[in-house]
């Protein structure tokens, strides 16, 4: 039996960065955050490995929700948070597809990125037909929210009643809708928020959005 095309692919990222991804209404890759000088901390696991893979220069997408990486944050009580992108996204000219999800540490030339059209139609038909559980969709270099991001799925009510009192608080205004998913997390602890709450307290006495807090995600 066929697999079905995905109707949306996944970023999976710390809960704590949310807020500022929204501010700015853009994802960059490892690369390009540090050109800039941005205050998002990418994974240092995920930065050894997409060093040696040559693949910093990417924004990373799951083909499925639910995914090891995820699964192995929420057990180990790191909240996260899932930005949902539409199908249309894959036809974008800076889109490429990987076989291998990095973690997976196979030879180097596995993880060349697809980026023809003929090879991307011949990794799907594969991908369709059970080959690669683990794929990515890349972006090189940048991922606007607008005009693919379809909304950001939190885990619980909680860090949704967390999130929303933030942004009111900063007058910040979501580019896409907020929804709380439970079912598209796997099992976790219920998550500290209290560093968060004191990261929403120093933002009030601010009087406007700071840098994310440098709180543990790997």
């Amino acid at each position: 039996m066929l697999r079905s095309l995905p109707q949306h692919y996944w970023h999976a990222t710390a809960l704590h960065y949310i807020p500022y991804l929204l501010s700015i209404g853009c994802l960059y890759s490892q690369e390009e955050l540090r050109r800039r000088g941005m205050p998002v901390r990418p994974r240092p696991t995920a930065t050894r490995r997409d060093r040696k893979l040559r693949l910093s220069g990417f924004i990373h997408l799951s083909f499925t929700a639910q995914t090891p990486l995820l699964s192995d944050k929420r057990t180990r009580g790191f909240p996260h948070a899932m930005i949902a992108f539409d199908a249309a996204l894959a036809e974008e000219p800076n889109a490429a597809y990987l076989p291998y999800n990095a973690k997976s540490w196979r030879h180097r030339d596995d993880f060349a990125p697809i980026r023809e059209a003929m090879g991307k139609a011949e990794f799907l038909a594969k991908w369709q037909r059970g080959r690669y559980p683990s794929a990515e969709l890349l972006i090189e270099t940048a991922l606007p929210l607008a005009p693919h991001a379809r909304g950001v799925h939190l885990a619980s009510a909680a860090e949704e009643v967390w999130l929303r009192a933030l942004m009111s608080t900063c007058d910040l205004v979501s580019p896409v809708p907020i929804t709380v998913s439970p079912e598209l997390f796997p099992a976790g602890p219920e998550p500290d928020l209290a560093p968060y709450t004191a990261y929403s307290a120093d933002c009030a006495v601010a009087r406007g959005l700071l840098a994310p807090p440098d709180l543990p995600f790997d």
